[in-house]
């Protein structure tokens, strides 16, 4: 008996399936479709952003639009530029999917649950009403003391490659870790330490592939995984409640008056407010989790690139240090005014940006209407995926899009073609956060070190993409040569 009710509800399921499969390729029919093979193929071997715009390529350029069957529904990847705009500027009509709606019973949604990243409507107000205050004071002694202890560790080492990726995750951990929420995780020093390791097996058990390719998979139990989660979210939630009580007890006036106070801690005051809703411990440790994905790995890997980028233009990086010693002298850091005058500097920043978005493509959206585009209907609740490095590769939008071109930044406003960050009301939180980190941390490296790509690198006639981690794209590892200057 309980067979064939198992049996009953597999047909059950399916035939819904297949009804979904076949009601919304009707509507969509005439909007070009890109093989599943090549999906699955590109989750598999576990492929760049670039390898799908390579196959992807020729149908996003000439209609702007597309559409693959993935976990059980049609979604439709969007690079036209005048849909993209429509996307990020009418956040009530294009919402977010939430993390279960977009992934439903997996580890990533319990884990990041509703955050100001995932949310709409009322509940988005509120986790940004609750953030806002915490990234307009930026703790920017914690960007000087983490440069000063990047170059402290780098100290043994000259003339020698260094594998540039693994530093700067491990620098943009600590940076996060006492930025986010006061706690130093000490990746520079150590980083097999425990709390490290915590941290990277969550990451790694929430980017396997299988369980977003195999959404059936999702339904038997990971004990492990879930064992790994519970250690991380009970450092976080520690942290937390001791934040909550450091309050009661008026502990924290001073570290705000100062501002030096963390993110948490400017939350956890604006969760103070008799006037506004506030968010639970619960929401405020899954806002502390998204921190942590968007402005570790997002960093890391725009230091890794820039970096590199850095070591095959000599030329560029010869014109960046040399702003860098005009306009600093002989301060370590750049000042809040001194950053303004990095002109040259912003460019360099704005184009690995544009090349390699740390992010290549943005969050599901959900149309909640029909939407005419063109000859096309997408029906509402129809997924959108807006994607941000075939938009920065495209011909279309960049004139020779795949050379390194800083200049191009030099006058320009990219409003609609350059997505690094977003856009409309929904632009990244800690776009300030990483650029100034940026910043200090190119000043700190560039004046003390000549950078270049050791003459057997794998990245040696282009960069090699890795798989998008948790929704972040990097490259492989990179070994870099750091060379002390004499000057």
């Amino acid at each position: 008996m309980v067979f064939l009710i198992i049996i009953l509800l597999l047909i059950g399921f399916l035939t819904y399936k297949f009804y979904k499969f076949y009601r919304k390729l009707s509507v969509l029919k005439n909007v070009p479709t890109i093989s599943f093979l090549n999906v699955l193929i590109h989750l598999i071997t576990k492929a760049g952003p670039d390898n799908r715009w390579r196959y992807s390529r020729e149908i996003l350029e000439n209609e702007g639009i597309a559409k693959f069957w993935f976990n059980g529904e049609w979604v439709l990847l969007v690079t036209d530029l005048e849909l993209a705009k429509d996307i990020v500027t009418k956040s009530d009509l294009y919402v977010k999917a939430t993390l279960e709606e977009s992934y439903p019973g997996t580890l990533f949604g319990r884990f990041y649950g509703t955050n100001v990243v995932m949310s709409n409507g009322d509940v988005w107000r509120r986790h940004r009403r609750i953030a806002n205050p915490a990234f307009k004071n930026l703790p920017i002694h914690v960007f000087v003391e983490s440069a000063m202890k990047l170059l402290t560790v780098m100290e043994r080492v000259d003339n020698k490659p260094i594998e540039v990726k693994n530093l700067m995750h491990r620098l943009t951990l600590d940076v996060l870790g006492k930025a986010a929420f006061g706690f130093d995780f000490n990746n520079l020093e150590d980083p097999n330490n425990n709390y490290v390791t915590a941290y990277n097996e969550v990451m790694e058990e929430l980017s396997n592939p299988w369980y977003l390719l195999i959404p059936f998979l999702r339904y038997f139990p990971r004990t492990e995984a879930l064992k790994k989660i519970e250690k991380l979210n009970n450092l976080y939630d520690g942290i937390v409640e001791n934040k909550r009580q450091s309050m009661k007890l008026g502990e924290l006036k001073e570290k705000l008056n100062n501002h030096s106070a963390d993110l948490l801690e400017y939350m956890i005051q604006a969760c103070n407010d008799p006037e506004n809703q506030t968010l639970t411990n619960e929401e405020l440790r899954y806002n502390v989790a998204i921190f942590m994905l968007a402005g570790h790995d997002t960093t890391a890997n725009a230091l890794t690139t820039i970096l590199y980028l850095l070591a095959v233009h000599k030329d560029a990086q010869k014109k960046v240090r040399d702003e860098i010693l005009r306009v600093l002298g002989d301060d370590l850091v750049p000042s809040k005014e001194q950053q303004k005058e990095l002109k040259y500097m912003d460019m360099v920043i704005n184009e690995n940006l544009r090349l390699y978005p740390p992010i290549a493509q943005l969050p599901r959206r959900l149309p909640l209407q029909d939407v005419k585009f063109r000859d096309h209907v997408i029906p509402a609740k129809t997924p959108i995926i807006l994607f941000i490095y075939g938009i920065h590769h495209s011909s279309k939008n960049w004139e020779d899009p795949e050379k390194f071109i800083p200049e191009r930044f030099e006058n320009e406003k990219h409003n609609h073609t350059w997505f690094s960050f977003g856009g409309g009301n929904r632009l990244c939180l800690g776009t300030n956060f990483s650029l100034i980190e940026q910043r200090i941390i190119l000043c700190a490296l560039l004046r003390k070190y000549e950078v270049s790509l050791p003459e057997n690198s794998i990245h040696k006639d282009k960069l090699k993409i890795a798989h998008a981690n948790s929704g972040t794209m990097g490259p492989h590892p990179i070994p870099l040569i750091f060379k002390r200057r004499t000057e």
